[in-house]
């Protein structure tokens, strides 16, 4: 019989010498590794510094006897057995050791089979309660992951739920910033001081906008638009910008191979993955600088192990984008949580924590996952696997970058945003259309009752006291069908653009949105309705 994978050690106590000698030769020829002590007092001893798997212990002994033996080691039997041998023990001497804690309780003489088994039982009863014990750890350690999860998903909704508000509201203030700066750049000489100074603040507020983005994968909530991209064109500018704003103490040295294949993105998020990539490499090397290394090309295969959420592993044409640096590397012990939202390992105040996490959440959300390798002192590598993309990327027409006017259209715009409203407005009257504007959803909709065959097009914000966009859409259709309506959005969890499209509503726009894009959103919808 054995403990744990190894031969089990018997202690065998009692002050006849040939007693000790008949019991200990039952247990070796049984397999057994016998130690002896030939009183109670050698027998403390012995079981701290033996560590013995089973006591027999003898009941009366010179010096001291069994029952104070048990005493003396009290709470300690529970662990390590102890059976009781006696030859002139009575009822009561049996209770009270087996008050004490001991296993089982032997009359001498025993015979060697009662023996074998006395041990034997204790010895499996030894390793179901050890087998307890591990399952009982291991259960403990599930409820506490479980419960880490739990409250990680919990933490996860509150952040989306908040990112939600916050997103809606700073898109609307983004909507209001960046389009009255793109008007008064029109009303200056394009080189004058004032028109740089407001190309900055309009980059500005790109990169809010951006980052209001960001928020929302990291949250889960963003509404992803994948098309088919070439992602070196995008590298390449990413590399430019790099080069240009990262100290020079770290080299850049970029591979990007031209002639890969598109894969299914959407450009600014794709972007959003491999500059937060590069910000965590330089932050490693930010002590003695080193080399960021970004490299592009196509492969067959995936890494062994590897799989992608749709579609497998293995087989196939895939990108691998790496981003690699030459500082102080990830520990084992911090690899696998890299990913964590919140986890960082720099000083407070630094970082967000979310870099990695938004990493994470776009790539798998394109269908990519992530391999990385690093070792501490030794720098680190992070590659990005995505799979080709069968699409056709779309070609850049010419004059994408044109205004397109308005050929004097009658045009609605509702948004209960003050801000928004007038400007909205003001952007499509210099585009060359007549606006009128409204605050009220429910004013909107007594107006437009009364004044149906007025207008061309509505442009209406989703979310709205009163009546909101979706419901001031169904009533104007119900009023006049076919109206064409453009439905606008900081953020919504109740509209996305598929439904949207089902209730006849010819376009989402998520805000804020560029009076470029507005004035080309606006166009198409009037050509084609």
């Amino acid at each position: 019989m054995s403990v744990s994978g190894r031969q089990s050690k018997i202690l065998v106590v009692d002050d006849d010498l040939l007693m000790r000698k008949s019991i200990a030769s039952v247990l070796r020829n049984s397999g057994y590794e016998v130690t002896a002590a030939e009183n109670g007092q050698d027998a403390l001893a012995m079981f701290e510094t033996e560590k013995p798997d089973v006591m027999l212990l003898d009941l009366r002994m010179p010096k001291m006897d069994g029952i104070q033996v048990l005493s003396a080691l009290g709470e300690k039997v529970r662990e390590r057995p102890v059976i009781i041998v006696s030859g002139a023990g009575s009822l009561d001497d049996a209770v009270s050791a087996l008050k004490l804690g001991a296993w089982d309780y032997l009359v001498k003489p025993i015979d060697d089979a009662v023996l074998e088994h006395a041990v034997g039982r204790v010895l499996e009863r030894l390793s179901l309660l050890e087998e307890n014990r591990r399952y009982q750890l291991y259960l403990e350690e599930e409820v506490e992951k479980r419960t880490a999860e739990l409250h990680r998903a919990r933490k996860m909704e509150a952040i989306g739920t908040l990112a939600g508000g916050i997103a809606h509201d700073f898109n609307n203030i983004l909507s209001v910033m960046i389009g009255y700066c793109e008007m008064a750049m029109d009303q200056l000489p394009r080189d004058s001081r004032v028109v740089r100074d407001l190309k900055r603040a309009l980059a500005a507020g790109n990169r809010a906008t951006d980052l209001v983005k960001q928020i929302l994968v990291f949250s889960r909530q963003a509404e992803q638009e994948l098309r088919s991209v070439k992602a070196q064109y995008l590298l390449k500018e990413l590399v430019k910008f790099i080069e240009a704003s990262f100290p020079a103490t770290i080299k850049v040295e970029a591979s990007i191979d031209l002639d890969c294949g598109p894969i299914l993105a959407d450009p600014a998020q794709l972007q959003q993955v491999v500059m937060n990539l590069c910000v965590n490499a330089r932050h490693a090397m930010s002590e003695s600088g080193g080399t960021l290394g970004i490299e592009m090309t196509q492969v067959d295969g995936l890494p062994e192990g590897l799989v992608l959420d749709r579609g497998g592993a293995g087989a196939g044409q895939y990108i691998k984008i790496s981003v690699s640096d030459t500082g102080h590397g990830i520990g084992e012990e911090l690899r696998h949580r890299i990913f964590d939202p919140f986890f960082t390992t720099r000083r407070m105040g630094e970082c967000s924590g979310l870099g990695l996490s938004v990493v994470h959440g776009i790539v798998r959300k394109l269908n990519g996952n992530i391999v990385v390798k690093s070792e501490e002192g030794r720098g680190a590598e992070f590659q990005l696997f995505f799979p080709v993309s069968e699409e056709v990327p779309p070609q850049n027409g010419e004059g994408a970058d044109l205004l397109v006017p308005g050929n004097n259209e009658r045009v609605m715009v509702v948004d209960d945003e003050v801000d928004v409203s007038e400007m909205l407005g003001r952007m499509l009257a210099d585009l060359g259309y007549r606006v009128t504007t409204f605050v009220d959803s429910g004013e909107a909709l007594r107006h437009f009752t009364g004044n149906a065959a007025d207008y061309d097009l509505v442009v209406t914000d989703m979310t709205m006291p009163g009546l909101t966009g979706r419901e001031l859409a169904v009533e104007m259709m119900s009023i006049r069908p076919g109206i064409p309506i453009v439905l606008c959005t900081g953020f919504s969890e109740q509209m996305d653009a598929e439904q949207a499209k089902s209730l006849g509503i010819q376009e989402f726009v998520m805000k804020p949105v560029g009076r470029k894009e507005l004035a080309r959103i606006v166009r198409r919808v009037l050509d084609n309705g």
